[in-house]
């Protein structure tokens, strides 16, 4: 038996002796999540057997054809599948949708929070499905940006517990591991716009935005999301100091960190730091991202 499946050795003993057999290649690969719904066949067998480590847009049985296609390539890594159940798993047709996070949060209600965190982990585990992105803790406190619906309103503390209680939820019994969104300051961008500059200092991002993802990080939460946007011009998937010396260094986030949405070509395309996607692709991971979300070739 290969010692990365021995299961009578520790997970890090494990994980250590799987990387050092992989190729540059197959770790690549590991760092890559990809839409399935969006991939023609032959980008899909390309991917597929390049080991990829995660993919999106997956319901019921197709997840079953996908590991078992996996489990057929050279180190059997099995993909995680990530859903987008931010108030129950509502992708899926028949399952149970929760209010919205604005409309959670007039309950101040940690217990209940909790309760629909376990139910939502149930039904996206039944689906076949590991990975939900939620909670967002951004903070609304610009009623011109378009995404207040989805946090828990504008305040740091009650954000930092309700959301501590859905994680607690959705990681309750390992059925799914949750996704705190989106670091940092997200929704403070500058006029209400979605994806922009933020005009922060060190100093409110320490007192207002910062909190909810500490209590996110003690809480054990599985990952972290990036954000679109930039501060003090600085995009966040770029940003060496936000992801790595606060994030994972200072405040003890031990999960992965997985970008947003073409957040690593959008360093190309909007926040222009490069013209390439090598160079993309390495100040994110110098930054401390470890999965890229839909950046591919």
């Amino acid at each position: 038996m290969e010692k990365y499946m021995d299961t009578n050795l520790s997970v890090d003993e494990r994980v250590e002796d799987l990387l050092s057999r992989m190729t540059d290649e197959e770790k690549v690969g590991q760092m890559l999540q990809v839409s399935y719904n969006m991939l023609s066949p032959e980008d899909y067998e390309k991917y597929q057997n390049l080991g990829i480590g995660s993919f999106l847009h997956v319901l019921g049985k197709d997840t079953e054809k996908i590991r078992q296609k996996a489990a057929n390539t050279r180190l059997s890594i099995p993909p995680l599948f990530g859903i987008d159940a931010i108030h129950g798993h509502c992708l899926l047709n028949g399952a149970t949708v929760f209010p919205s996070q604005l409309a959670m949060s007039s309950s101040f209600n940690r217990e209940l929070i909790y309760e629909m965190g376990k139910a939502t982990a149930l039904e996206v585990a039944a689906d076949g499905l590991d990975w939900t992105f939620s909670p967002v803790l951004c903070l609304a406190r610009d009623l011109r940006w378009g995404r207040v619906n989805e946090t828990f309103g504008e305040d740091s503390y009650l954000a930092g517990e309700l959301g501590k209680a859905i994680i607690e939820g959705y990681e309750h019994d390992n059925n799914i591991i949750a996704c705190a969104k989106h670091y940092l300051a997200y929704g403070e961008a500058t006029g209400g716009r979605d994806a922009y500059d933020s005009e922060v200092t060190e100093r409110k991002i320490r007192e207002v935005f910062l909190p909810p993802f500490k209590k996110a990080a003690d809480s054990g939460c599985g990952s972290v999301m990036t954000a679109y946007g930039s501060i003090d011009s600085q995009p966040i998937t770029a940003s060496k100091r936000l992801l790595r010396e606060i994030l994972k260094e200072e405040i003890g986030f031990d999960g992965f960190i997985v970008t947003d949405w073409e957040n690593v070509r959008s360093l190309i395309t909007n926040q222009h730091v490069t013209d390439n996607l090598t160079d993309a692709s390495k100040l994110a991971v110098e930054a401390g991202n470890d999965m890229s979300m839909n950046t591919h070739e």
